[in-house]
């Protein structure tokens, strides 16, 4: 596979993420609500419709991670040896936002940069928090 096409679906399922955070995001308020309002039918329905979204993003998530390892040429290690470290989120973190910014991070010759923030991609301390997923359960 090229590193354009790996690029293109590390962008769509970067997109895809934070549409599903912003609807897991108004499932829960949906649901507090019938909570609150003690509208146990509507509990249910929304709490599968989180579920199902829940499910979605972990998909696409897992896209992700699978690219992002395409990417440095690397074979992503099976499920009980994968251990992602502070260090390795960060790396995946700043890779997926360069992507997105749409700058590169291969070599000419093909070698794996480190990616690193720049002042295009470093936040900024007036930012808030940011929308990151805690891959570490």
């Amino acid at each position: 596979m090229e590193k354009s096409e790996i690029e293109s679906r590390i962008r769509l399922s970067a997109k895809n993420t934070d549409l599903l955070i912003t609807r897991l995001d108004t499932l829960t308020g949906r649901i507090d609500t019938a909570m609150a309002n003690q509208n146990q039918e509507l509990v249910e329905y929304y709490e599968r419709q989180f579920t199902e979204a829940s499910v979605e993003f972990m998909d696409s998530v897992e896209s992700i991670l699978d690219d992002w390892y395409t990417l440095r040429g690397e074979a992503r290690p099976s499920v009980d040896a994968e251990r992602l470290s502070p260090d390795d989120l960060d790396a995946i973190h700043n890779t997926v936002v360069g992507i997105v910014q749409g700058l590169s991070f291969l070599s000419e010759a093909g070698v794996p940069l480190e990616a690193k923030p720049t002042q295009a991609t470093a936040p900024r301390a007036a930012e808030g928090p940011k929308n990151r997923v805690d891959l570490t359960g």
